[in-house]
């Protein structure tokens, strides 16, 4: 990755309370007038390396608005990861831990010197920033940033229908109950059962974006304060509906959160490849509206 002119970019490695090891990068800007850092979390088995354009781009303009970017790997990176019988990754993780990984990234935000974070979370990312936020009420996080905040649920009914998601999950159930970490059928994705469990039951502490059910209570989303912007691509191939329903159905169910900014990126996908100036722009427009 290229160094921006002005910008310190460093590569650092930070430790969770329950002893993960997690990688990542940061950039600085030269003068840090506000004291603020942005936090990406990456999405489902993706790492703090992936989509350097996109890393360029947020360094780059938020670094010129004064406002450091973090970029950690949480123990969601890769498909496996971890070390002998301590297993992680996406196959592996436990979601409820992600709490942990964005306690310690905030942590080194603030021995780093900066007071106030807004947490920016893509796809599995958005689930768990909202999540923290909501179940931390953590007081020096001052915005949130929900990027593709799509319903894995939703997207795998999309893809193999409701009844046959259902029929895998009561599967799923059957072989997390004789050993939570034993693999579902490979045709369905390289998932330990309780992981699979976790992304596709109804109801679970990841189903933060329960919009394929019409009476669901979004009790997460109704849980924070701090502003909120929900980011979606006008072509995000796991939308199950037009992205602007999607938006509509943020809109129904925050309660409490100061403000909602609903954002559609014209003619981008899931992951906003070739749109990650769009995204810069209007990433950078919600902080210094809402934030600030």
């Amino acid at each position: 990755m290229t160094r921006p002119a002005g910008v310190s970019v460093s590569l650092v490695r930070l430790r969770t309370r329950d002893g993960v090891w997690l990688d990542g990068v940061i950039a600085e800007p030269r003068r840090r007038r506000r004291r603020t850092a942005l936090i990406w979390v990456h999405g489902l088995g993706s790492a703090f390396s992936s989509g350097q354009p996109l890393i360029r781009e947020l360094s780059t303009r938020l670094n010129a608005a004064g406002i450091a970017y973090f970029k950690f790997n949480n123990r969601g990176h890769d498909v496996v990861a971890g070390r002998g019988k301590h297993l992680a990754g996406a196959a592996f993780e436990r979601f409820g831990q992600s709490v942990e990984d964005i306690r310690a990234m905030i942590a080194f935000a603030v021995k780093c010197g900066y007071g106030r974070v807004i947490l920016a979370g893509h796809s599995t990312g958005a689930n768990k920033v909202l999540h923290y936020a909501a179940r931390t009420r953590d007081r020096r996080v001052i915005g949130l940033v929900l990027l593709g905040p799509v319903s894995d649920i939703a997207g795998e009914m999309k893809r193999i229908r409701g009844r046959e998601l259902r029929r895998r999950v009561a599967l799923a159930e059957r072989i997390a109950r004789r050993d939570p970490e034993a693999l579902v059928p490979r045709a369905w994705g390289f998932w330990s059962a309780r992981r699979y469990l976790s992304l596709y039951r109804p109801g679970e502490a990841e189903d933060v974006f329960p919009y394929y059910r019409p009476h669901a209570r979004w009790a997460a989303l109704r849980g924070v304060r701090v502003p909120v912007a929900a980011i979606v691509g006008s072509r995000d191939e796991y939308l199950d509906r037009r992205p602007a329903e999607l938006i509509r159905a943020f809109e129904r169910n925050v309660t409490r959160a100061r403000s909602l900014a609903g954002i559609v990126i014209p003619r981008a996908r899931h992951g906003f490849q070739g749109r990650e100036r769009a995204l810069g722009q209007a990433m950078l427009r919600f902080i210094r509206s809402r934030c600030l």
